[in-house]
């Protein structure tokens, strides 16, 4: 009985040593694969990266909608120009201001705030909003980073400044 626990365990053991084994190589195979595919971006100067982050986090957020996930789909403002009258950026805007019902930025208001439960800002919020582009869902703009799909308001506000 005891030899069979014991090759039992070793076999177990075993297994368990080559399957990270083999993680470890594929991982070290994909980090490799990856360093490739940046060679060319490394010899980019950091202002020419933070262009280039810019250009793509454009090309991907303009224009989306964000929707609350509070059972009414409330739309709460796009993704834009500062001077956009629907953007969530827009300080002054319907969407924006500080003191608007419907702003993420309204401290105090249903869907802004560290409580409120639909809040970006809620780090435990389940129901973010929803990021929609061209009618898909592409992300939730929640600072909450276990959330799949998680997009940071204060970090993608600074590309909209």
């Amino acid at each position: 009985m005891r030899k069979t626990i014991r090759f039992t365990f070793c076999t177990a053991l075993i297994a368990c040593t080559a399957a990270f084994a083999a993680g470890q190589d594929d991982r070290e195979a994909r980090l490799a694969k990856f360093k490739a595919r940046l060679a060319p971006a490394l010899e980019l100067s950091i202002e020419e990266l933070q262009l280039a982050l810019s250009i793509k986090v454009h090309a991907k957020f303009d224009g989306a909608s964000i929707i609350a996930d509070d059972g009414d789909r409330t739309f709460l403002g796009k993704i834009g120009s500062t001077v956009a009258h629907d953007s969530i950026f827009n300080e002054v805007g319907r969407y924006g201001s500080e003191v608007a019902s419907k702003s993420i930025w309204n401290d105090v208001g249903r869907f802004g705030g560290e409580v409120a439960r639909h809040s970006p800002f809620n780090e435990v919020s389940s129901s973010p909003p929803f990021i929609v582009k061209d009618g898909k869902v592409i992300g939730r703009l929640t600072v909450n980073e276990v959330v799949r799909g998680a997009v940071d308001p204060n970090w993608l506000k600074q590309f909209y400044k």
